[in-house]
């Protein structure tokens, strides 16, 4: 039984619910150790596949650091192997992004071998090329679109760097709602500069073809590493929670679990309770075929390894000690909301130096 499925069916029972949100990443992660520990451990949430470094946009706090094609990315053949290696592990769902992984002659074929080989693919897009490939992307079995806004129609523009770029966004979302992909998700970026948008999305999003909408705020890294007017402050994360607890029924809007441990925000109910699975139930592979563990963070000093050197298993089963050791900060195991937190997101903590704690903390 995955742990998805086990996390899903505790939630719905009111006292253990409760009780589960309020340890749950420690439960998840005792639990992952477990698994590691006898050799079952394995992506269960995701492997993502930056399937190019090209961009067509040009945001200033990409995480990617994304631009040009990459002069040494994986060749068709290369991701078939890795997508046979990973469907021959039990992997079933693949996050394909970039750059923008449309930009890629060959993106359409290579997801549909993935659906051929029982991995059902999420894409991560800006929307632009969707109308252009319409067909191809039809005939995909997609569990996942996801796509961003980051404020009103101007702003957007003028944050992606292209004028469109958010109609083109817009009509992404309504054409893979066409397409009945099941979960559509929107993630807005949030720093200081469109905060006081947010009131303005609402009604935008419910126009939209999404599902849900994701509110996160800027990590320390890529294009944003060392820009501190992309952090919010105390009071804008609070002004960021209270949206969220006004909001959440309308819109189906949250924080994404993974990305930051919000104290009594988080425990408190509502979506899903926080969890960093950073090589533990998720990985990133990046174009050029280093495995990280997280999603956020692609800097080669970080590699587990490249799938060019040694296979994916191989990385998999015995690279991720910085992931899977229990070398936490001094002051985290003392800490009221360690079972919630342990240690919070791994990219806050690399890009940071600590949690959020210092700016949510007043909350309790």
């Amino acid at each position: 039984m995955s742990i998805e499925t086990i996390e899903s069916r505790l939630l719905q029972l009111p006292f253990l619910g409760r009780l589960y949100r309020r340890n749950a990443a420690a439960l998840k992660r005792r639990y992952c150790l477990q698994l590691h520990r006898f050799g079952r451990l394995k992506p269960d949430t995701f492997v993502q596949w930056l399937a190019t470094n090209q961009c067509n946009l040009s945001c200033s706090f990409c995480e990617s650091s994304s631009g040009t094609a990459g002069a040494n990315e994986l060749s068709r053949e290369e991701v078939f192997r890795l997508i046979d290696e990973l469907s021959s592990m039990g992997v079933a769902r693949l996050v394909v992004s970039g750059g923008e992984p449309l930009l890629r002659p060959d993106i359409c074929e290579i997801m549909a071998h993935a659906n051929r080989r029982n991995l059902a693919v999420g894409l991560v897009s800006n929307g632009w090329h969707v109308a252009d490939l319409q067909m191809s992307l039809s005939k995909l079995r997609l569990f996942l679109y996801f796509t961003s806004l980051d404020g009103m129609p101007e702003y957007h523009d003028q944050a992606r760097g292209r004028d469109k770029a958010f109609a083109r966004a817009m009509q992404g979302l309504e054409l893979f709602a066409r397409m009945r992909v099941a979960t559509r998700i929107v993630n807005t970026v949030v720093h200081p500069g469109n905060i006081g948008q947010l009131e303005g999305m609402v009604n935008l999003i419910k126009e939209s073809g999404a599902t849900a909408w994701r509110l996160t705020p800027v990590s320390n890294v890529g294009r944003a590493a060392g820009n501190s007017g992309y952090a919010l402050d105390s009071a804008q994360l609070h002004c960021l929670t209270d949206f969220i607890r006004k909001y959440r029924r309308q819109v189906n809007v949250d924080f994404g679990e993974s990305h930051t441990y919000m104290g009594c925000f988080t425990e408190s109910g509502g979506g899903k309770p926080f969890f960093c699975g950073a090589g533990l139930t998720r990985c990133s592979i990046t174009a050029d075929g280093e495995v990280m563990g997280c999603q956020q963070i692609f800097d080669p000093a970080f590699s587990e390894g490249n799938i060019r050197d040694s296979s994916f298993r191989q990385i998999w089963q015995e690279g991720f000690n910085r992931f899977r050791n229990n070398d936490f900060p001094a002051d985290c195991p003392d800490c009221p909301h360690f079972a919630g937190c342990q240690g919070g997101c791994w990219a806050e903590m690399q890009s940071r130096g600590s949690c959020l704690k210092t700016a949510w903390a007043v909350e309790d």
